[in-house]
């Protein structure tokens, strides 16, 4: 990601309350509240969110409680640790990152549910009954099926 930040959180600093930016965003510090920025959001190893984050390209190296919502990627480092669903384009989970909840990923794929069946070709039902005259008790169960049409005799 760039090095290009607008805000920068600190690490003694304590938001409670909603943080928006139209440009780039860095937490180090504590959000209790939305973060939410039109461009890139990077969440620090010594960042604490409470709340939803949203953002453009959002990578994360700190923790997470809440909605994760990146329009383009998300990216979670090995310290990351998310506790909340997460809904992205693109998702990326390196080894030892956390990750609790549920992810959506949009885009050409359906849902399990709306994934359409294979159509199966229509098989031709053939039924074959015997005329109870036709069955006598001591018939065999060959001389039935053959009484019956299953087997042909050549």
């Amino acid at each position: 990601m760039e090095n290009n930040v607008d805000t920068i959180i600190g690490i003694n600093v304590t938001i409670k309350g909603n943080l928006y930016n139209k440009g780039s965003i860095q937490v180090n510090g504590s959000v209790e509240g939305e973060v939410k920025s039109d461009e890139n959001l990077i969440i620090g190893e010594t960042a604490q969110i409470k709340g939803p984050v949203i953002a453009r390209i959002i990578e994360i190296s700190g923790e997470v409680k809440g909605l994760v919502e990146a329009t383009e990627k998300l990216e979670i480092h090995p310290t990351g640790r998310i506790y909340g669903d997460i809904n992205a384009k693109t998702l990326i989970i390196k080894e030892g990152a956390t990750f609790v909840g549920k992810s959506i990923m949009p885009g050409e794929a359906k849902a399990p549910a709306e994934v359409a069946k294979p159509k199966e070709e229509p098989k031709e039902e053939v039924k074959h009954e015997a005329k109870p005259e036709e069955v006598e008790e001591k018939d065999s169960i060959e001389q039935i099926a053959d009484k019956m049409g299953f087997f042909s005799k050549k």
